[in-house]
């Protein structure tokens, strides 16, 4: 039997203090610790959860940049190739807001300062940690949070029929069509880059399970209950999350700013730094609550 290929790691991973978090059905998910911060600012860590099927260089210049004034705790949910599952293991969104209630506890974060900043599946599962109240973050920055999950109708009928043998076979096919088609590679050519990574890297038994999990789910009755303090971000020029979708979202929120970066490279780099660096100073008190509605200019 071939071996299997370990996933590639870059220097600044390497850093990391890497656990992997026993969650509450046995299951294993891994933890990169970023704790040596060089300026400390406001005493607040950071809570990251990647969206779906994200590989940590998307996400590395933003943890890097954050990491130099305060400390990162990166959590990767269950359906990525580090994680360790048992026999019949769930990817429905309650069980993935669960395993992040588990980590904040395994961490200690449920008796500290922290924010969570997440994206599109990580989202919703922060959005059901907030309106269960299952975690207690000082307050969230979600990037175009998944509250559905719109699948075209033939991709759920071909992963109900084919086996993961058969989606492994698919994936030159399925990094076309999310990396070529799906994304504007032109003006978006490191989003289009790393989708077709993280489908190289992906787990074909995980990613079947977990989008036939929550292809369904709808979490907008929950949306009211929700009162903490929320940042909501869009990208009007992303072509694969729905810039109006979360809008909407952000307007069915009572304490939540929207905040539109323009770019799904901006929402990873540089101004999603800055602005988690007003957040912080907002949660802190040291400015005014941050507008409503920020487009870019």
């Amino acid at each position: 039997m071939a071996k299997k290929k370990k996933y590639q790691k870059t220097p600044f991973e390497e850093s990391a203090k890497e656990q992997m978090i026993t969650v509450s059905d046995g299951s294993e998910i891994r933890v990169l610790s970023f704790t040596d911060v060089k300026t400390p600012r406001e005493d607040i860590a950071v809570f990251f959860i990647p969206g779906m099927f994200s590989i940590f260089p998307r996400w590395e210049p933003v943890v890097q940049a954050l990491n130099e004034n305060y400390p990162i705790y990166y959590v990767e949910s269950r359906e990525k190739i580090t994680s360790k599952l048992v026999k019949k293991a769930k990817f429905d969104i309650p069980r993935h807001a669960m395993d992040l209630a588990d980590v904040e506890k395994a961490l200690g974060l449920d008796e500290k300062k922290y924010i969570t900043i997440s994206s599109s599946l990580a989202g919703a599962a922060v959005l059901e940690n907030h309106a269960q109240k299952t975690m207690t973050p000082l307050g969230s920055i979600l990037i175009s949070p998944g509250v559905e999950f719109h699948f075209p109708r033939w991709v759920l009928i071909v992963l109900r029929i084919i086996p993961p043998f058969v989606i492994q076979m698919l994936k030159p096919f399925i990094r076309w069509l999310l990396g070529d088609v799906r994304v504007d590679k032109k003006n978006e050519p490191e989003q289009s880059a790393q989708y077709k990574r993280s489908i190289t890297e992906a787990d074909p038994r995980k990613m079947r399970k977990n989008v036939l999990s929550i292809a369904h789910y709808n979490g907008w009755d929950i949306l009211p209950k929700i009162k903490d303090r929320l940042i909501l971000i869009g990208a009007t020029l992303d072509t694969v999350h729905e810039s109006d979708f979360v809008h909407n979202v952000a307007n069915a929120l009572t304490n939540c700013s929207f905040i539109d970066l323009g770019t799904n490279k901006a929402a990873h780099d540089t101004p999603l730094v800055e602005l988690t660096g007003k957040f912080m100073q907002e949660l802190s008190g040291k400015i005014p609550k941050l507008p409503s509605e920020i487009t870019p200019e």
